[in-house]
């Protein structure tokens, strides 16, 4: 039975990590700078120019889909590891409450 706990609480500690990572990700993509501020100045062909700012606009509209879909996997993923983290504390305390019937269950 120790083998299935390990096994849990590495599961825990894969979600944690997850949302945790995912919070980064979403961290480094809020911190680009839009392409077209940083690059418009070095295209010598006007075309050239729209083109790139087309693509800009492009990136900036799909980055910040991304970025809110990336927020809410990491929100999922920190709540469903602290939701399994609530479940295993009760479930612990109930199994103890049962070995001690004079010890009070919350």
């Amino acid at each position: 039975m120790g083998d299935q706990s390990d096994h849990t609480r590495l599961d825990l500690d894969v979600i944690k990590e997850m949302g945790t990572g995912l919070s980064n990700v979403k961290k480094a993509f809020d911190g680009i700078d839009k392409l077209s501020d940083k690059y418009e100045d070095d295209f010598g062909n006007s075309d050239l120019a729209d083109k790139f700012g087309d693509f800009a606009d492009n990136w900036e509209i799909s980055r910040e889909k991304l970025t809110g879909e990336i927020d809410a996997l990491a929100q999922i993923a920190k709540a469903a590891a602290k939701a399994y983290e609530d479940i295993d504390h009760q479930l612990a305390e109930a199994i103890r409450g049962a070995q001690d019937p004079k010890k009070k269950v919350k």
